[in-house]
């Protein structure tokens, strides 16, 4: 014996009907089945609606009746045709007078007790009942029941208590003839829902009931499964809306479904439950629009299964109100007054968190019945509050997070796992609270926080790769050199554990962003059409509304503008990984501030290729200094472009043709005034010397610029080249000197103690920092450690693809440190 019951959505159109018909008649070929349905889709709601205006006289009550009625006709019609449908048709029509008369009777009287609201309400599924059983006769013998004629209720309208013991007699009573009809089985077709008094008053057994009709049937009848089709492939771990990555849960317990039903899990009523465990019925989830689908299976046992929790589910349109004061602590009784107070007003308190002593008792209740949950407080309390003994706090627009699983009970560090992954991204928690079953861990956030709440408790529990998401800000020589690389190395990085995305991509004049991932074989041609104005602020407010878990702004610029919008990215809950010096050579006050500001979101700042593009300068200093050592000296060649515009010119060609070769080569800033100005080297020395410590500005450092004082200033064009050239006979002076010398000339940086100096200097041929190739960095550390020979690092410090793997280094580095 199997019960099926199918819900709104199920039955949304004819269309969908015959698919619930096909359903229907393959579970028959197998077994004696009761089929109970629901309303269609939306009709309750439109009857309760008609109810309401017909109330207050309102004439658009019998347009909103003809509506209903409209629809059902219709879709007896396309079911059945007119003419073999006639007798149905007619049926439907009588249904629809008995519905109109009962509206005409409420605006009559001007009042819609509620006994009347659920007499029009019980309309839907008796009209839905009708049709489906006259569609399914045509095909099998089918038979309409009333369950107004088996479920017995108080008279408790709207939320009536069903009395089991005459419900149960009345229901074996009821389907024991129907199930070998004339020795043919016949399909019955139940009305979920509703139910009468011992009197014969229509009663409704709460919205969404018609799953607990099917638990009633089930359990009266002893069936072996209650089926509850639906428009979802099962129960999932999360809500798919919020989730993205939300996935089936393939079996859970009774109390399991209990719990994630209480809190919010919109496939299961809770109340359906009950009669199941009586019986030990378990309960299977289908969804209509995915029959193969396996579904979940409701049962006593929930299966095996290594992760501790089964699934996070909310409640939203929540108050917190907190009952506080001295006068509290240690004295009895406060809770009792306080619940029975709340109680007696009706207020259902959903979540209950409470310090010792009774000092604070703080209670959730929905926005609903704060209003009634407030009066219940103010009058049980007034003495206490009139003379300021005691407060009542409120906090509005608050969530409920619930994590639930059986396997959580006994296992230690499931709590620390919810709570560290809310910290670690700033989501503050209003209050906490875990039943003595530890098979629920609930918190209380704000309704603003619930999605990305969420998020990063599924994939602190269940998601295997690591997840991060990336928005690339400059899409220039360094900025396409590193989208190239990551499109490349997606499969190397899946496998390696990470599911890293590009869900956002900007240059100068617009943006892109797609949360699900921008296709990076095609990203050029999407950004081209983008109608999204690029503006660094925006930007991170619309990042902020796609709710990220893991992300970070990658910034490809060397733009001041960006780097101002830096906070506002931090509050957007991004890492940020960047080669843009800029923000490391700050003003010391706003650099501070941004540390502080990155500590205080927990957010990683990284910039390997701020210093020697993919060298690992920056890491070497860090290591160093973090194992104790003591940095005395840091010289060298900082700038791969000047690196190379020395090694290149040995005077047979000027050197203001080198630097337009470099520039053509990508080898230099947009504009190469940057480069040959010493600012480059300079900031490299600040970052370098604010990583030992000190507070020193750029000022302080001392640079000699290449760049003639009479081309320093204005916007770079491209007659920069031909106007430089009247420097190429002192250049080539300068270098015809030192070659007289047995030296070479470079450009260093030195960084000494508090003192740091960036300029020309020679070296002798079979000098390390004389003897560099092409665009090479040579980077000398003179430690405590490292006193008699330097710690040297020399590489390439110049080009779009080795800055570009200096940041990708920096991804890798941010996977590494997020949590699983």
């Amino acid at each position: 014996m199997r019960v099926l019951k199918f819900g709104g959505s199920s039955l949304a159109s004819p269309e969908r009907i015959e698919d619930v018909g096909r359903i229907v008649l393959d579970a028959a070929r197998k077994d004696s089945i009761i089929v109970v349905v629901s309303a269609f889709q939306g009709i309750t709601n439109q009857l309760l609606d008609s109810a309401r205006l017909a109330e207050q006289g309102d004439a658009t009550a019998d347009h909103a009746f003809e509506k209903i009625a409209a629809r059902h006709r219709a879709a007896a019609v396309a079911l059945l045709g007119r003419r073999r449908g006639a007798r149905t048709i007619a049926h439907v029509d009588a249904l629809g007078a008995e519905l109109r008369d009962a509206l005409h009777g409420i605006r009559l009287l001007g009042h819609c007790p509620p006994r009347a609201l659920d007499v029009t309400a019980s309309f839907g599924e008796r009209l839905s009942a009708l049709i489906i059983a006259a569609y399914l006769d045509r095909l099998r013998p089918a038979r309409f029941v009333d369950s107004r004629s088996f479920v017995i209720t108080d008279d408790h309208f709207t939320e009536a208590n069903v009395l089991f013991r005459e419900t149960n007699r009345a229901t074996r009573r009821t389907f024991a003839p129907l199930l070998r009809a004339g020795g043919r089985r016949v399909i019955p077709v139940v009305t979920g829902f509703i139910g009468s008094t011992t009197d014969g008053r229509t009663t409704t057994i709460g919205r969404n009931g018609s799953d607990y009709t099917a638990a009633i049937v089930g359990a009266a009848v002893g069936a072996s499964v209650i089926e509850i089709w639906t428009d979802v492939d099962g129960v999932l771990s999360a809500d798919p809306r919020h989730v993205p990555s939300a996935f089936v849960l393939p079996q859970i317990t009774y109390e399991e479904a209990m719990e994630l039903s209480y809190f919010g899990a919109k496939v299961l009523h809770s109340a359906a439950i009950a009669p199941a465990v009586a019986k030990s019925i378990p309960l299977l989830i289908k969804n209509t629009f995915n029959p193969a689908a396996p579904g979940t299976w409701i049962s006593r046992k929930g299966g095996a299964d290594d992760h501790p929790a089964k699934g996070i589910t909310s409640i939203t349109d929540l108050r917190l109100l907190t009952l506080r004061g001295l006068n509290m602590v240690g004295v009895p009784g406060i809770a009792e007054r306080l619940f029975r107070a709340l109680a007696s007003h009706r207020v259902n308190v959903i979540l209950i968190s409470q310090a010792s002593s009774e000092h604070t008792i703080c209670f959730a209740v929905s926005d609903a019945d704060a209003a009634a949950a407030i009066q219940a407080v103010n009058q049980e309390f007034r003495f206490e509050l009139q003379h300021q003994l005691t407060a009542l706090d409120e906090r509005q627009n608050q969530a409920i997070i619930a994590v639930v699983g059986d396997g959580m009970k006994g296992r230690p560090g499931v709590s620390g796992k919810v709570f560290g992954a809310l910290g670690r991204h700033n989501i503050n928690i209003s209050a906490i609270a875990q039943g003595a079953s530890e098979r629920n861990i609930s918190c209380v956030v704000d309704s603003a926080q619930q999605s990305r709440a969420l998020n990063v408790i599924h994939q602190a529990f269940f998601e295997a790769r690591k997840p991060l998401a990336l928005v690339v800000v400059g899409v220039g020589n360094i900025g396409g050199a590193l989208l190239r690389q990551l499109h490349q190395q997606r499969a190397y990085l899946l496998a390696q554990g990470f599911d890293l995305k590009v869900v956002g991509i900007a240059n100068s004049k617009r943006f892109v962003l797609d949360a699900r991932g921008v296709n990076l074989a095609r990203w050029a041609e999407e950004l081209a059409v983008s109608r999204r104005r690029m503006d660094a602020a925006t930007l991170a407010r619309e990042i902020a509304k796609l709710e990220l878990t893991n992300a970070a702004l990658v910034d490809c610029t060397a733009d001041a503008a960006i780097v101002d919008a830096y906070p506002d990215f931090v509050n957007a809950n991004l890492h940020i990984i960047t080669p843009n010096k800029r923000a490391n050579v700050l003003p010391w006050a706003r650099y501070a501030a941004l540390m502080d500001l990155l500590r205080r979101r927990q957010k990683h700042f990284l910039y390997e290729a701020n210093v020697g593009a993919g060298l690992p300068i920056m890491s070497t200093l860090r290591d160093l200094i973090a194992s104790g050592d003591e940095i005395r000296k840091v010289e060298g060649i900082f700038s791969g472009t000047l690196s190379y515009l020395f090694n290149a010119f040995d005077g047979s060609v000027p050197f203001s043709a080198i630097v337009r070769q470099a520039r053509e080569l990508g080898l230099t800033e947009p504009d190469p005034r940057d480069d040959l100005s010493g600012q480059d080297v300079a900031r490299k020395l600040l970052i370098l010397a604010r990583q030992t410590g000190s507070r020193m500005e750029i000022g302080d450092v001392r640079v000699e610029s290449l760049v003639p004082r009479r081309l320093a200033g204005g916007a770079y064009s491209p007659q920069f080249f031909s106007a430089f050239a009247a420097e190429d006979r002192e250049m080539g002076q300068l270098l015809r000197r030192s070659e007289a010398r047995g030296a070479g000339r470079r450009y260093v940086g030195t960084l000494d103690g508090n003192r740091a100096r960036a300029g020309l200097a020679e070296f002798p041929r079979d000098h390390p920092i004389a003897a560099t190739k092409g665009s090479d960095n040579v980077i000398a550390f003179t430690t405590k450690r490292y006193s008699r020979t330097p710690l040297v690092v020399q590489g390439p410090g110049a080009g779009a693809d080795v800055t570009a793997m200096g940041v990708f280094s920096d991804v890798l580095k941010l996977l590494h440190y997020l949590p699983h």
